[in-house]
């Protein structure tokens, strides 16, 4: 992308502000665009481009700062001035940060150990993928200054990855002693596969994620962003505020509760206990074959297609039960269609 290119985007992004305001922004921005070019000569323009963050991020952080709350009181006004603060108290400063990542040259933090058991990560937008393998290593990248370079730390069987701020990415290799994986973030994509009976706590703000469990129990928390898990967790609980849900195989409890975004869930065995809850979006669940579960599947707007007796159907909603068992399975949507089969 060139600089052109990048601007234009931007001033597009930025939307909500107005006209004088969105003008100096842009020229401030395209002011540091115009140094870092100038101090890397030897990248390029769109190779310093490439390393700035997306339109969309930088404009969603000035929202944040400096959005339609502009900041009330002279003293207030003042303080943004003498401190080189846009209306709401937008950092400039926080701009050079981005503006020196861009300068920063690639750098890798690997190592690896026997005896692990239990990894937990803390990342801010760096990416985390985990395959399985025969012994413990990871590898962090990213353009980190010294201040902000990823800390690790190891307890005995436990190690913690702090990947701080400017990591793009992160990869592990999990052997069988591993028997908890736990990851916070507040974006970026998770793709974990866990080694047998392993278990996985994940909570991220933003951002995809998939998850491949074989006999441990997964729990996904996610404000936005597709959630997946397959294989054959033990149990499988997930929450998110919006975002697809997308659940393969689940042989023992399966807990979904969703505001908004479909739902697919496939059971692995007849006498799985299953309650799926959302408040838009249709539901899909696939009995595990020859399957006959205690039902309960109700829409207070939306369609339902069950096995079973229907209960009501008319303004007020649709309703199907079924008795049965081992398994249970309870399914409860606002709108949004229901099938299961």
């Amino acid at each position: 992308m060139t600089k052109r290119q990048y601007l234009d985007e931007l001033e597009a992004q930025l939307y909500f502000l107005e006209e004088a305001e969105r003008s100096d922004a842009l020229r401030e921005f395209e002011s540091h665009i115009d140094d870092t070019i100038a101090a890397r000569a030897d990248l390029g323009e769109e190779a310093v481009v490439d390393r700035l963050p997306p339109p969309a991020s930088v404009a969603a952080r000035y929202y944040a700062e400096a959005g339609p709350e502009a900041s009330d009181g002279e003293r207030d006004r003042e303080r943004d001035r003498e401190e080189g603060r846009g209306r709401g108290g937008f950092s400039f400063g926080g701009l050079r940060s981005m503006f020196s990542f861009a300068r920063r040259e690639e750098r890798e933090l690997s190592g690896g150990a026997d005896g692990v058991d239990r990894v937990v990560i803390e990342s801010v937008a760096c990416d985390v993928s985990a395959k399985t393998g025969d012994a413990f290593s990871y590898v962090v990248r990213g353009r980190w200054s010294d201040e902000t370079a990823p800390r690790v730390r190891r307890d005995g069987g436990s190690w913690r990855i702090d990947c701080g701020p400017d990591a793009d990415e992160l990869e592990l290799v999990l052997p069988g002693s591993v028997v908890e994986l736990i990851a916070n973030g507040a974006s970026g994509d998770l793709g974990l596969e866990l080694p047998p009976a392993a278990s996985a706590m994940v909570r991220t703000a933003s951002g995809d994620v998939s998850c491949r469990a074989s006999g441990g129990v997964v729990e996904l928390t996610s404000a936005s962003g597709d959630v997946s898990v397959s294989g054959s967790p033990a149990a499988v609980r997930v929450g998110t505020a919006s975002g697809d849900v997308s659940v393969d195989g689940a042989s023992g409890e399966a807990r979904i509760d969703t505001q908004s975004g479909d739902i697919t869930l496939r059971l692995a065995s007849g006498d799985a206990d299953a309650s799926v809850r959302s408040a838009s979006g249709d539901v899909a669940i696939r009995l595990a074959q020859g399957a006959a579960p205690e039902l309960l599947a109700e829409s207070v707007s939306g369609d339902v297609s069950a096995p079973g007796d229907r209960v009501g159907k008319g303004p007020v909603g649709s309703r199907i039960v079924a008795s049965g068992g081992p398994g249970r399975v309870r399914v409860k949507t606002v709108s949004g269609d229901i099938s299961v089969r």
